[in-house]
């Protein structure tokens, strides 16, 4: 009712009111008797009339003729519109004369009843009644609503209330149109307050609204005319935050306390959408020039927009919250994947060398002892032949099973290599190790393997027999397994207890390659695998391709090389195949990520990363060692012409000589965006060929048959293709959420372009494109909600679902997120 009221102007209120006094004045005057009565009027008219009738009809009786009766009962009715029925009745109750309709018309039962249309006037002869003259008028009161209105005697009220309403509102329109309190508003002043971006109302001091302004009418949807005059309490208005209790209004406190009120927030339901608007009210006095208090200027601004935008960041940021836990939890699970066997579950190499270091300084630092034992299986390439690969796989499995079982919780166990295991036990001396290997063995060879007798060679060794590294202490480990399997195998041996002048037969397949003992000397330089990973995630940062075609490349040289050289001399090399492309960290994106074949000049810049990983590794180890391999990972077996200074034939280190041939085969055999794989059988066909001329054809050969046999048995790449995608997309993912969290923008652009260019790669194309989207979008000042819509959009893209499923490729947009 109220919102109905509110938009009636404030002349018609008054009009109807003014109008409806008039009205009542009027019947006030009809019921005190200073009005004529009309229905007295009449019923007296017709009591005369009555009489007359009598008058008449009595003379028309004495000429006794029923005739004449007849006749001058139905001349009265017709010359008298009033009446409905007229009637002669004798006394004995026999009509002598009626009307046609008398008969319906007249009710003896109602003559008793007030304000009756019946009438009966007595006829007398000799002092006797004689008879009656009966009368039917029409009704004074008609039925319903009308009749209702004329019982009252309403019809002049309601005729002056309807006409003095018009006339009242031509009036008041005309007279108040010099009163209307927004006039003392100068028409400049509107205008001004009109083109502010906030809503306007100016009070007096009864809080009646003298002005409302455009913006306040348009935000709040009110109707114009059925603001003035109103009280701006009586506005449904609500406090934003009910928690809160608040004092009076703003602008009432403003006009008792003569104070300014600011950032008071107020809601309202706006009259058009119906949506709540959230308003921030400032209000201040308005004074006379004498300092007195003549009512309150209010603003209005609608923050809707913000708390809408608000509400939808909070909605975002919960989402991207919970994206980025989800990427971070599979981050996690594939990082534990990368660190692990597939086969077996045991630590990988690379994870266990890192393990190893960190437990070798602790016992630097704190003097606690730290023992290592080496775990071959007895005869394993019989198994293979005898029961096949899938057997022998069973075999790896429970094995690494028992030794993980056997070894205490601190105790790590890793798979070293093909059917070679390694166990790295903390705070345990030589005599707690060989113990612990014993205990080992003993599991073994008692445990059923498919009706199978397996049984294991241990070597042991300890910190404290003066190894002055891990790789030191894995070679005394190895050699000493060695001497194991020299004295008869099912049995463990102990590095300080091995017989003097024992040497290790190897099969002749195996033999050394041709060498220059110059080129192969070794400087004994520890190398910290800890700075070898920094390096690695430099490079993967860079670019994860060549981080995964490096680490490629090491395996290969790791299978190569095995029984070929010592634990501590694989090592090198495998750090030196990690290391062989660190200089790429230089090369020029436009170069480095070019998706076509590079140019002379390319390849120029290109050739520039040797020297500049060098300097890298030189500095960064200082070990001649290392550094001479990878110096000379490219040199040629018959002579490099782009690199004529580099040495050929045997003068070349033998390890480098591996890295060209593994570097070689993994760029054959691997996707380029220009080029297809080749099959594995091709790419040996592609060593042989370019032997002796770029390759030893000693090393092509035993690459070849080692290679193969690897293949035979199983692949020992921790993660599949699709999960190495996602654990480089996610690593890369959990930078940018870094860059996000620290609102660092400009860093941000840079990892979404980054993102998009490995995505890219990776043959990710909607990744790509979102990714791509966002590096455009990231600047300085840029929409923070459609920042991180894009940013969730990225994390819901990148989980690991996504990226081995076909559904990758379908569209995602960013604004449904």
């Amino acid at each position: 009712m109220k919102k109905i009221l509110g938009q009636i102007s404030v002349v018609t209120r008054l009009s109807a009111g003014l109008a409806l006094l008039t009205m009542t004045i009027l019947l006030t005057a009809g019921t005190l008797g200073l009005m004529p009565n009309r229905f007295s009027a009449i019923t007296e008219g017709r009591a005369e009339l009555s009489k007359a009738v009598a008058v008449q009809l009595s003379v028309v009786i004495q000429q006794d003729s029923a005739r004449e009766l007849e006749k001058a009962v139905e001349l009265i009715k017709q010359r008298n519109p009033s009446l409905l029925s007229l009637a002669v009745r004798h006394a004995d109750g026999t009509l002598l004369a009626e009307t046609s309709n008398h008969g319906k018309c007249w009710k003896k039962e109602l003559l008793q009843e007030k304000n009756t249309p019946l009438m009966q006037v007595p006829l007398s002869r000799n002092n006797e009644l004689w008879g009656n003259i009966e009368l039917c008028f029409h009704p004074l009161k008609r039925s319903g609503f009308f009749g209702f209105l004329g019982s009252l005697n309403l019809q002049l009220p309601l005729f002056v209330a309807l006409i003095g309403f018009l006339a009242y509102i031509l009036f008041l329109r005309r007279s108040l149109r010099n009163l209307d309190p927004s006039a003392v508003i100068p028409d400049r002043v509107k205008v001004i307050l009109d083109t502010l971006s906030e809503g306007v109302l100016i009070l007096d001091n009864n809080e009646r609204i003298i002005f409302a302004n455009k913006p306040f009418i348009e935000s709040t949807g009110l109707p114009e005319t059925g603001l003035q005059g109103t009280k701006a309490s009586e506005i449904d208005w609500q406090h934003a935050d009910t928690t809160k209790k608040y004092p009076e209004y703003p602008w009432v406190e403003a006009v008792a306390t003569g104070a300014t009120l600011k950032s008071v927030p107020l809601t309202l339901k706006s009259a058009i959408s119906k949506e709540m608007r959230t308003f921030v009210i400032n209000s201040t006095p308005i004074r006379s020039t004498d300092g007195q208090t003549r009512g309150a200027l209010a603003t209005f601004d609608d923050v809707s927009w913000i708390e809408e935008k608000n509400t939808k960041l909070q909605k975002t940021l919960s989402l991207l919250e919970e994206s980025r836990s989800k990427i971070q939890h599979q981050n996690e699970e594939l990082k534990n994947l990368d660190m692990h066997d597939p086969l077996t579950g045991c630590l990988n190499r690379r994870a266990f060398f890192e393990r190893f270091e960190s437990e070798w300084e602790g016992s630097q630092r704190y003097k606690y002892p730290l023992g290592c034992v080496m775990v071959d299986v007895d005869h394993f390439k019989k198994i293979n032949d005898t029961h096949g690969h899938a057997v022998g796989d069973q075999v790896l499995q429970q094995l690494s099973s028992i030794l993980r079982d056997t070894a205490r919780k601190s105790d790590y166990v890793c798979r070293y290599g093909g059917e070679e295991f390694c166990v790295l036990l903390s705070h345990t001396d030589i005599n707690k190790t060989y113990e612990a290997a014993e205990r080992f063995r003993k599991k073994i060879e008692e445990s059923p393997f498919s009706n199978i007798s397996v049984t294991v060679s241990l070597g042991v060794s300890a910190n404290e027999l003066g190894a002055d590294s891990p790789q030191e202490m894995l070679d005394q480990a190895d050699q000493a397994l060695y001497a194991a399997k020299h004295g008869g195998r099912n049995q463990t041996a102990r590095w300080d207890q091995m017989p003097e002048g024992l040497e290790v037969e190897k099969p002749q397949s195996q033999a050394e390659p041709q060498t220059n003992k110059a080129s192969e000397e070794t400087d004994n330089v520890h190398i910290p695998y800890h700075a070898v990973s920094a390096l690695m995630s430099a490079l993967e940062y860079r670019n994860a391709d060549t981080a995964a075609h490096s680490r490629k490349v090491a395996d290969l040289c790791v299978i190569t090389a095995r029984e070929l050289m010592s634990v501590r001399d694989n090592f090198v090399l495998e750090v030196a195949a990690l290391l062989h492309d660190i200089g790429k960290l230089g090369v020029p994106d436009a170069i480095l990520l070019k998706p076509a074949p590079l140019t002379e000049e390319e390849w120029k810049v290109m050739e520039t990363h040797d020297l500049m990983g060098v300097e890298i590794i030189n500095s960064g180890f200082g070990s001649a060692e290392l550094t001479n391999i990878v110096r000379n990972s490219h040199a040629w077996y018959g002579g490099n012409p782009r690199h004529p200074e580099l040495p050929s034939g045997p003068d070349i280190p033998v390890r480098s000589r591996i890295i060209l041939i593994a570097d070689a085969f993994d760029a054959m055999t691997s996707d380029r965006v220009y080029r297809k794989a080749v099959s594995r059988q091709e790419a040996f066909a592609e060593l042989r060929r370019c032997a002796p001329s770029q390759f030893d054809p000693e090393l092509v050969e035993r690459f070849i048959e080692a290679i193969s046999a690897h293949d035979e048995h199983r692949s020992t790449a921790p993660l599949s293709e699709s999960q190495a995608k996602a654990l480089k997309i996610g690593i890369e993912i959990e930078k940018l959420s870094c860059a996000l969290a620290t609102k660092d923008i400009e860093s941000l652009a840079d990892m979404a372009h980054r993102l998009a260019l490995t995505a890219d790669t990776f043959g990710l194309p909607r990744i790509a494109e979102v990714a791509n989207e966002l590096f455009l979008f990231a600047k300085p000042g840029c929409d923070t909600v459609k920042l991180l819509e894009y940013t969730n959009s990225l994390f819901d893209l990148c989980h690991l679902s996504n990226l081995t499923t076909p559904g990758e490729n379908k569209k995602h947009d960013p604004a449904k997120t």
